[in-house]
């Protein structure tokens, strides 16, 4: 049976340490939707006196008559039932009749927000009034990234201040696939990731039991499957206007990823580009890459399946709507794009710290210019790192070594320390100057080669 609840350790410590504190709380938790938000919450309240609230898009009205019923339920007083107050004045209420710690989670708050724009106005003067010196420990969920920075977070919030903790909710990083997929290889693994991310309902689509082309073919491109359309339906959910949206995106999958060749493809002027793009990018679809010494860069699709789902669905869905799926497969290179992924979850992985380095770095990058690029460069104070990666068997080290070499002596201007590397799934002979890192297995997903 797969788990459905991995690597979320760090998010329960968190809860767990601040429900440990004697005082009030006002937790945000925030994250883009389907990452499994709901779920920490879920793990979080068992075995606690709690409520668990699932904010609807109907209204304010409505989601407080709700909440009605549920504090009458919960404290046994169905006076509040018939109250006819609002959502502050409500929750004062609910705080003089409960005794002890309780934890009340609001899921989806934005859905709040949306319906009434002083919400956050109404929980300050909750929280100044009662909340503060009670024992509640008050959760607000959100899926809307943006809005939950913008009207939750940020200091021109009315709840600027009062939060005691807040945490944006991850993917799941990519050594945890193996738990979901135990008797994948870890090439498999890398597909897989290369597909989904770390998006845990996007993971648990998959077929342990199926290969990779056959998870693809069922639950990505045949019409009807959950993640079909599902895209379309996160930018609906989001985004206002979906169809610019989806034009920015295309143009993006498609390698116009400047400000200039996104405007020219879209016809959207560059004036107001910008704001769409910086709305893709603070929900985590996109990205502004920038390589090492630059000062411009350009965009990519950072998000695994929105970068999957427009090179091979978006551009086919003529044919798929008609069930020509395999068609549709056998024109599709695969491989070149988890090429270009594997590329990112190495990057991803040294961020985080996950493979093995002789020195310390704080700066994860890539070389580009002039038509000559390295992977992958790390520096810190006292060395730098180029690295090259390749999703091939037996690499040969030694031509790697030389370009890595002569990209060195352009960068290297401080006299550095200096160290190269190479990733690969397998490599021939390791160069006694280069750092070799073949796949591994499980959550070791690299092992240095001697």
């Amino acid at each position: 049976m797969i788990p459905l609840f991995i690597d979320r350790e760090r998010e329960l410590k968190f809860l767990e340490d601040r429900y440990r504190e004697d005082k009030a709380q006002l937790i945000i938790i925030y994250g883009r939707r389907r990452i499994g938000k709901t779920e920490i919450i879920k793990q979080f309240i068992k075995g606690k006196k709690a409520i668990y609230h699932l904010c609807t898009s109907d209204g304010l009205a409505s989601n407080v008559n709700r909440l009605k019923e549920e504090f009458a339920s919960f404290t046994g007083k169905a006076y509040f039932k018939s109250l006819n107050v609002s959502l502050d004045e409500l929750l004062m209420y609910f705080a003089d009749e409960v005794m002890g710690k309780i934890v009340l989670a609001l899921d989806e708050f934005q859905y709040l927000i949306e319906s009434e724009r002083s919400i956050t106005s109404l929980i300050q003067r909750a929280w100044d009034e009662k909340l503060k010196d009670s024992k509640i420990f008050l959760i607000l969920t959100g899926s809307s990234i943006g809005m939950m920075e913008n009207e939750v977070l940020s200091n021109k919030s009315p709840l600027y201040g009062r939060r005691t903790g807040s945490w944006r909710v991850d993917e799941i990083s990519f050594p945890y696939l193996s738990d979901f997929f135990p008797s994948k290889n870890i090439v498999d693994l890398v597909k897989i990731w290369s597909i989904v991310g770390g998006i845990p309902f996007y993971i648990l689509q998959f077929d342990e039991r199926k290969s990779i082309e056959e998870n693809v073919k069922e639950k990505i491109m045949s019409k009807g499957s959950i993640l079909y359309d599902e895209p379309l339906f996160l930018l609906r959910e989001e985004f206002r206007e979906q169809r610019v949206y989806l034009s920015i995106l295309r143009a993006i999958s498609k390698g116009y990823t400047t400000i200039s060749l996104i405007s020219n493809y879209t016809g959207i002027d560059r004036s107001n580009l910008t704001a769409y793009l910086d709305r893709l990018e603070e929900n985590g679809i996109i990205s502004r890459v920038i390589p090492y010494g630059k000062k411009k860069g350009w965009y990519e699709i950072s998000d695994n399946f929105f970068d999957f789902w427009f090179k091979f669905v978006y551009d086919n869905l003529n044919y798929l709507e008609i069930d020509m799926v395999d068609e549709v497969i056998s024109k599709s290179n695969f491989d070149e794009y988890y090429s270009f992924k594997f590329e990112k979850l190495v990057k991803d992985l040294l961020r985080r710290k996950m493979i093995r380095l002789p020195f310390n770095y704080n700066l994860v990058s890539f070389y580009s210019h002039k038509g000559e690029e390295i992977d992958i460069v790390l520096e810190g104070e006292r060395a730098i790192f180029l690295g090259e990666v390749k999703w091939s068997e037996n690499v040969e080290v030694k031509p790697l070594l030389w370009k890595m070499k002569r990209v060195m002596s352009k960068i290297n201007e401080k006299g550095k320390e200096e160290y190269y590397g190479v990733f690969a799934k397998s490599i021939t002979k390791c160069n006694g100057n280069v750092l070799c890192y073949e796949l591994g297995e499980g959550k070791e997903v690299f092992r240095l080669k001697g």
